[in-house]
């Protein structure tokens, strides 16, 4: 097979019908360029919401109740009526929840390899009311110190310090959204209903007012929307918790690890454990769906490239049929003249990848560049994208695939020909 002279012969048929080629190596870029654009728009909006969670939660939260608790009742009536009876739709017990011996397990967990910091939370709900407006919050009873080498919250601080807890008997730090719904700022004093009572020292129902020392803002709308912090006294106070604590949350050096953590902690404690995958598993399979999506949508538009390469090249199949019973009869085989038009449709599928990747990479950065304030899951002000190698490698395989494939049924008809029919009906 005489591989240059075939190139020279793919080469001249691209170039007697330009337009025709341009487009479609347009059809081509445009697929690739758009799997692109996608690709990375959503890893963008991914990794986003990944480096907040990091940053602004814990990696591993230690929950004050097993994985699977045991029904103790029907243990007791099973036992009694030798295994039996099943219990159904049995009422819980009530109970005070709290983490036992919390000090020691703090300081076993810190002991472990891989735990960069770790910190005893107070965990909650409770009613914030100011003026006439009344919005409940996922109140956390913290230390400050150590709950910010757990989670960074002072880098999020737009208004005070998370230290400013300390500055008054009575004070919390909210979350931008839980302020802007109250319509508070730093300095006001807003009022939060107790739930306990006896250790509380208060009474169901009552309020006390605290001081709003701060705000934060993390970008995460359901962090911000519902989160709000006070010391650790305080918080057992209006929780009615009396001196349990009910969290331990931990920072790991290597967030990555914090399923395999979180496993290795609730076996060590036997208390639930869950690391920050599980914490957002529905978050990030919302993502998983939206990549399958967007591929989708994208390949949809490579394949209707593909099926207009398709038509081009049937189209120069019909128009070159004298030349290719010329060639057949100058001693080509019927592998070179399908050869010949494969070329022609991979040298369509690389100047598409080519140009495509080209485009979806600028065509990223002048998206990125307008202003455009969105406010979903995650809070940004522009569009995000993140666009690894990996990125264009899938985008360029699936194009040029698709044009290869397409190139396929007319090379191989080509090669079909029959030169003596051909010439005869050309006759």
């Amino acid at each position: 097979m005489r591989l240059l002279p075939l190139f020279g012969i793919a080469r001249r048929h691209l170039l007697h019908s330009p337009f025709r080629t341009a487009l479609s190596i347009t059809g081509v870029a445009i697929g690739d360029c758009f799997m692109v654009l996608m690709s990375a728009l959503m890893a963008g909006f991914e990794t986003k919401f990944v480096d907040e969670t990091v940053e602004s939660s814990p990696h591993v939260t230690m929950l004050d109740e097993f994985r699977d608790p045991p029904d103790e009742f029907a243990g007791w009536l099973s036992d009694q009526e030798g295994g039996l009876v099943a219990v159904e739709s049995a009422h819980p017990r009530e109970r005070v929840y709290r983490i036992k011996k919390p000090y020691e397990t703090l300081a076993a967990i810190e002991e472990r390899p891989g735990v960069a910091a770790a910190a005893l939370n107070v965990v909650g709900t409770s009613i914030l009311n100011f003026g006439n407006r009344e919005v409940g919050a996922a109140l956390v009873g913290i230390d400050p110190e150590r709950q910010d080498r757990v989670v960074s919250t002072d880098t999020y601080m737009i208004e005070g310090r998370l230290a400013d807890l300390h500055s008054a008997s009575g004070a919390i730090v909210l979350g931008s959204g839980l302020a802007e719904r109250l319509g508070v700022r730093r300095g006001d004093t807003i009022g939060a209903s107790l739930r306990g009572s006896g250790e509380a020292g208060g009474r169901e129902g009552s309020t006390r007012a605290l001081r709003v020392v701060g705000v934060f803002k993390t970008g995460l709308v359901p962090v911000d929307a519902v989160r709000a912090y006070t010391l650790v006294s305080l918080a057992q106070q209006l929780l009615g918790l009396g001196r349990d604590v009910n969290r331990i949350v931990v920072r790991l050096d290597d967030h990555t690890t914090a399923q395999d953590v979180a496993a290795d902690l609730e076996a060590m404690v036997g208390y639930r454990s869950e690391s920050w995958q599980e914490q957002n598993q529905n978050f990030l399979s919302l993502f998983n769906i939206q990549t399958v999506i967007t591929y989708v949508v994208t390949s949809g538009i490579t394949i209707v490239a593909a099926f207009g390469i398709l038509n081009v090249l049937i189209m120069l199949v019909l128009e070159k049929l004298p030349e290719i019973a010329m060639l057949k009869s100058m001693g080509y085989t019927a592998a070179d003249v399908t050869v010949v038009f494969m070329l022609e449709g991979l040298a369509i599928g690389a100047l598409g990848v080519v140009f495509g990747s080209i485009g979806g990479y600028w065509l990223q950065q002048l998206l990125a560049s307008f202003p455009i304030p969105m406010k979903g899951l995650i809070e940004i002000e522009h569009l995000i994208f993140v666009d690894p190698p990996r990125i264009y490698a899938v985008a360029a395989l699936v194009s040029f695939a698709s044009t290869v494939i397409a190139a396929c049924l007319p090379a191989l008809r080509a090669g079909r020909l029959d030169p003596v029919v051909t010439l005869r009906g050309r006759a």
